[in-house]
């Protein structure tokens, strides 16, 4: 029997690698740096691809095959994953307006739309 990934410790693994990445930045120690955020893609690949099998129909219309040019980032208080994207129904205009697709550790999906991210 294959054991189902669990999306909390898939979160918390990666903010561990995003803590450890912070440490090599201000090391300026940007081989490690790489290599942590090789392993940060694959959890979020990972995470991704839990979204596209739980997600409504509405938001897998509009959301691409992998995440590969998506913004991610990862909320720990909320205990939310973002898949930040350009807005198809915008994507002819000359405004750019963001919308973020979020899964959380119960496998809750929504999308927030006219995202903005936050400094």
């Amino acid at each position: 029997m294959s054991k189902q990934p669990n999306l909390k410790e898939m979160f918390q693994e990666w903010n561990d690698l995003n803590s450890k990445a912070q440490e090599s930045m201000g090391q300026f120690d940007f081989s490690n740096i790489k290599k942590i955020r090789e392993s940060q893609k694959i959890i979020e690949d990972a995470i991704y691809e839990i979204l596209k099998e739980n997600a409504p129909e509405d938001i897998k219309k509009i959301i691409p095959e992998d995440c590969g040019e998506m913004e991610v980032g990862y909320d720990t208080e909320g205990n939310k994953f973002y898949f930040v994207m350009m807005d198809p129904e915008y994507e002819d205009e000359e405004e750019i307006e963001l919308i973020a697709i979020t899964i959380d550790i119960n496998k809750t999906i929504s999308m927030i739309k006219d995202f903005s991210i936050e400094e």
